[in-house]
Formats: C-alpha cells, structure tokens, sequence
C-alpha cells in the first residue's frame, strides 16, 4: 500500500507540475521594429553637350577629300568640339571625382574610334583631348582607362572639353556620309 500511495503521489506530483506555466527566454527579451527609408535618383550632375540637352547631335564639318585629306592610314580632318559641362553636382556626399565612361554598339574594338553606319567607306570617327590623334581617347577601354580625364565635383561646373574628328584608320577614306554615336555614363570616386 505504501509503494502504491508513494506512486500515486508521484502521478499527482508530475501533473501538477506539467500544467504551472513554465517561463522561457522569450519572456525576458525586448523586441521592436526597425525600419528603413531613402531616396534614389535617376541622375546625379545635370549634364549639357555644347551647352544644349544631355542628347544632341553634333554636325561634323563637311570636308572634301582633297590635297590628301583623310588619304592615308592614321590621317585625321573635321575636328569639331564637344563639351561636357556638369552642373548639380553638390549633393553627393561621399565622393571628390567624375569621370565620364563611354560606351555602345558603334565603338569599333581594333581601333577604338567610333565606326561610321553611313555611306562613306574607311573612316570614322575619333574622340580626343586635343585637335588631333595624339591624345586621342581609348574607347574601347575599361571604365576609368579611356584616357577620358577626371574633374572635381568641387569646381562649380566640372567640365570636360573634347574633339570630334573624321580619321581614316586603315587606307584613304572614300567620299559618302558619316554616321556615329556614343553613350556616355558618368562615373563618381
């Protein structure tokens, strides 16, 4: 009788103790919300080519092919300018530089010129810093190797100041049209 009675107790006993609510680590947490907000903009620096929209056309000079103009390897004619002028550039926190990146379908990957979609034959056209080949901009280069310069984001209008020539990159260039385009990215450090 005591073995049952101890055992009946000891029943009692577990089913007391599986029915008092029992605490967990939970109970003693805090918890809350975090949330999160920001804003993000299509552009950064407003960008003006020659002065006019971010798009524009430019008009190359009508050149003829005469007294050996574009009549050899590596000549160039036409040299048109092209300003990239920045401006709203103060709202970027965290960066010093802008350098543009260009980029696009029409970029010929031998000579780096962009390749011309007209009708003349043997030509193309150059970007450069100069009226010339010689600092010539390497297109088809990785972002921040197009020899495209850097400004400041400091200067109160970051500018960058280009020429847009005919060259003729493997023989004499034929008469016909010219036709080019570019993209260009601009790039922050």
């Amino acid at each position: 009788m005591n073995k049952t009675l101890l055992s009946a107790a000891l029943i009692a006993g577990f089913g007391i103790a599986a029915l008092v609510p029992q605490t967990t680590e939970a109970a003693n947490t805090s918890s809350g919300t975090i949330s999160f907000t920001g804003t993000l903009t299509a552009s950064t620096c407003t960008v003006a080519v020659n002065g006019s929209t971010s798009t524009l056309a430019i008009a190359l000079p009508t050149t003829p092919l005469v007294n050996g103009v574009l009549s050899t390897a590596g000549s160039s004619a036409g040299w048109t300018a092209v300003t990239l002028t920045l401006s709203s550039c103060t709202s970027l926190t965290g960066y010093t530089k802008v350098f543009p990146y260009f980029t696009g379908t029409g970029i010929d990957t031998t000579t780096g010129y962009l390749s011309n979609t007209g009708t003349a034959t043997n030509v193309e056209v150059a970007l450069s810093n100069g009226q010339s080949l010689t600092n010539v901009l390497t297109l088809q280069g990785a972002s921040g190797a197009q020899n495209a310069g850097t400004q400041l984001l400091s200067a109160a209008t970051p500018t960058f100041a280009y020429y847009a020539g005919y060259v003729a990159p493997t023989a004499a260039a034929t008469a016909g049209s010219v036709a080019a385009s570019v993209q260009y990215n601009l790039n922050y450090q």
